[in-house]
């Protein structure tokens, strides 16, 4: 069961939360809010103090076109998708 949390904020604050979130890796800020409360309420610490690492252009050319092939897998439902670490791994060997 999942519940809305609205909380009131500037919309500065906002914009700059959505590209850190970005710059994160997250997709959008509700995402990168969602896992910080979860980490929070499971009592995990998380750090995104290290440094981000820039890619080469041609590196980030290579990475874009492997998000826009899982993309259109995840779309199509042929995205391979694991329940367990076991399953993973096996699917590794």
């Amino acid at each position: 069961m999942t519940t809305k949390l609205q909380v009131p904020i500037d919309t500065n604050v906002r914009d700059g939360l959505e590209q850190r979130a970005k710059e994160l890796g997250f997709d959008s800020a509700q995402a990168y809010i969602r896992f910080w409360a979860k980490s929070e309420v499971e009592g995990r610490k998380i750090d995104f103090g290290t440094p981000m690492v820039t890619l080469s252009p041609e590196a980030d050319s290579r990475y874009e076109k492997v998000v826009a092939d899982m993309a259109k897998l995840r779309k199509t439902g042929k995205l391979k998708a694991y329940s367990t670490v076991e399953e993973f791994m096996k699917d590794l060997k």
